[in-house]
């Protein structure tokens, strides 16, 4: 098995966070506060990334999850008696005052097959509304996402200590056995693409050729469609009972001046009418990685954007920015008591201070 960061146990504070979690839900301090007056006054937004075909779990915890626990994350908020609303429902009921206690939604980032595959059947048997941020330029040009699917390789191969690999610009060994060799050697990827002007084609192409000299089974990994996203017709065919299609920009990015940022959301917004989902519905958008810049929000507003989802951790307050909502990310290392805390209201209670545009 390749090195894996899941297979390290959690950091010492945050074993200790979790027993004396443990210890308050023993005594029914989480049901306190999730059925109090209070919490009703919070809405509670939930993100997931992707959901693992098979070791993506493994290979990056923080991102994918597999379905059982997300099944085991939904069987608790039914237990639990949590409502799960549709964001843009749960947003307008916040501002009105009349949330029902418990009140959550649950936000998926980037609109990636493994939702469409693994997710999305288990939200529409469970009868759960999702809102699915999409991220349109790889729907359209149905490829893995270069970057991801690099860093995936690399991993998979990680049980080599030292291999010789020839990058974009140049040959070079790679430490393939430890992650700061796997970061170093995905960094000197990115940047030598970036630098030489390759198109995704270019991209896709090299990563052929990695894979084979690192002999990972690159035409296996293809017809599995793994850190692909939904194409077209997936897109169009989601339930929209159960799923609401909303912005993400159209290359995942966050540009900081100002016309090639309306031009991301634009051609986001033209890609998802292309699926069949008319511009003037499309008013709930999620940073990129989670990462914001306060000067987005006035360009936003223009645009019509009534909600932004961020990386913060918390719950949405009536006095939140709506242009920078909190989220918890749910994760393959969550334990359950954390996850708890967080529907329940707690640990935004006692979070601690946290700045702002964490990565997600």
């Amino acid at each position: 098995m390749p090195n894996s960061p899941g297979i390290a146990k959690p950091p010492l504070r945050a074993r200790l966070r979790d027993s004396a979690m443990r210890l308050i839900r023993h005594s029914g301090g989480l049901s306190l506060v999730g059925g109090s007056s209070w919490r009703s006054r919070h809405l509670a937004l939930l993100c997931y990334h992707g959901f693992s075909q098979d070791d993506e779990h493994q290979w990056h915890p923080s991102m994918y999850v597999p379905g059982a626990l997300l099944e085991q994350r939904l069987r608790f908020l039914a237990e639990e008696r949590y409502v799960v609303l549709p964001l843009g429902e749960g947003l307008r009921r916040l501002a009105e005052g009349t949330l029902p206690p418990r009140a959550v939604a649950i936000t998926i980032d980037d609109g990636s097959y493994d939702f469409y595959a693994l997710g999305y059947p288990i939200f529409r048997r469970a009868g759960i509304p999702v809102t699915v941020y999409v991220s349109t330029y790889y729907v359209f040009k149905q490829l893995p996402v270069f970057d991801v699917a690099c860093a995936y390789v690399l991993w998979r191969s990680s049980d080599t200590t030292i291999r010789e690999i020839h990058f974009p610009d140049g040959c070079g060994t790679v430490a393939l056995g430890t992650e700061a060799g796997r970061h170093a050697a995905l960094e000197r990827i990115r940047s030598a693409a970036t630098r030489l002007g390759w198109s995704a084609d270019e991209k896709h192409h090299w990563l052929a050729g990695l894979a084979a000299h690192l002999e990972f089974d690159w035409q296996g990994f293809l017809l599995q469609r793994r850190l692909c996203l939904m194409n077209p017709a997936e897109v169009a065919s989601l339930d929209p009972a159960i799923v609401d299609v909303q912005l993400h920009t159209h290359r995942h990015r966050n540009p900081s001046d100002r016309a090639a940022f309306e031009q991301e959301l634009s051609d986001n917004r033209d890609a998802l009418a292309a699926c069949g989902f008319p511009p003037d519905g499309r008013k709930h958008f999620c940073y990129p990685s989670g990462l914001y810049d306060s000067r987005a929000l006035p360009w936003l507003k223009d645009a019509g954007v009534v909600s932004a989802a961020t990386g913060i951790p918390g719950l949405v307050t009536p006095r939140t920015n709506p242009l920078l909502l909190p989220r918890f990310i749910d994760t393959s290392t969550t334990a359950a008591v954390e996850f708890e805390g967080w529907v329940s209201g707690f640990r935004h209670v006692v979070r601690r201070p946290r700045r702002n545009g964490v990565r997600v």
